[in-house]
């Protein structure tokens, strides 16, 4: 890993920063494959040359998923597909424990690795986001935001708001995965002094038809929305939206998080009319289905 991701991984880079490299080098990473990871190496041997090895590959199985915690060939044995090597033989592993999924996750700047994982049949998950490009004193186009009620939850309320429309949002523009983010990737609520969470009402509604949460981080703020499907890309939609950034007004770096992919590129045809530019997380779930 030391040898092939710096460069290549920007995760891995952060990751390794002076203080850390040491410890998580010679102990840390150690530990932590050797003792939660069931891993093989990929040998070859190549005439007279002593048996040499190749690649590696970690996995962890979890409900119905057999998770690949790392993946690689080694650099001097590059472009050589030996990485479908590794991949076949993970969905064989997955499929003898009797997984019924092959997860991974892979940081968006390593391009070479997603287009692998693609073409080996993984679905991309949700990982794109909206941030306010405009400075946080000015207002979003517009200036009507009727119709949008925003109620404060208690935590034990908000949590089974949250529940009930992740679950919505996730079967509606997830449904091959969904089952995989129900059981192992379930949101946690914004910590009690981090943040705020809301029922969502629209015109004279008495039942709310989607969930916010809203993530106070020093200055920087995040809005996460699960919204019932038959309101994205509407009119009502772009009013919450305004709603929700005046609701953050004061905030330097403000950002939109929506439940599912089929939502946020719903919502794409009037975010830039409120100033709004898509950003990719850090890293990508990637899934793979084996039935």
């Amino acid at each position: 890993m030391y040898r092939n991701y710096p460069g290549v991984d920007t995760n891995f880079d952060q990751m390794l920063g002076p203080l850390r490299k040491p410890f998580l080098r010679w102990l840390g990473m150690p530990l932590y494959f050797s003792a939660l990871n069931e891993g093989w190496g990929l040998w070859l041997r190549e005439g007279r040359r002593p048996v040499q090895l190749a690649g590696q590959l970690y996995m962890q199985y979890r409900k119905m998923v057999a998770h690949i915690n790392d993946i690689e060939v080694n650099k001097e044995f590059q472009g050589r597909k030996l990485s479908h090597k590794l991949l076949d033989f993970a969905e064989r592993q997955g499929r003898l424990h009797g997984k019924s999924y092959l997860t991974l996750a892979v940081t968006l700047t390593n391009s070479r690795a997603v287009n692998l994982y693609r073409s080996s049949g993984f679905l991309d998950q949700h990982h794109r986001y909206f941030y306010l490009a405009r400075p946080w004193w000015s207002d979003p186009a517009g200036d009507h935001n009727e119709g949008v009620r925003l109620v404060p939850l208690k935590r034990s309320e908000a949590q089974r708001s949250l529940n009930r429309f992740f679950r919505l949002e996730t079967r509606e523009g997830e449904p091959v995965a969904a089952p995989v983010w129900e059981a192992l990737y379930r949101p946690e609520l914004p910590r009690s002094n981090e943040g705020f969470s809301f029922a969502l009402y629209f015109g004279d509604k008495t039942v709310p038809q989607g969930h916010a949460d809203f993530f106070d981080w020093s200055g920087r703020g995040r809005w996460r929305l699960y919204l019932d499907p038959a309101l994205w890309s509407t009119p009502q939609e772009k009013a919450l939206f305004m709603a929700l950034m005046r609701q953050a007004r004061g905030y330097s770096q403000l950002g939109l998080m929506l439940g599912s992919t089929p939502h946020h590129e719903a919502a794409r045809k009037f975010t830039r009319e409120l100033g709004l530019v898509e950003r990719d997380t850090e890293r990508m779930l990637m899934i793979k289905p084996l039935f």
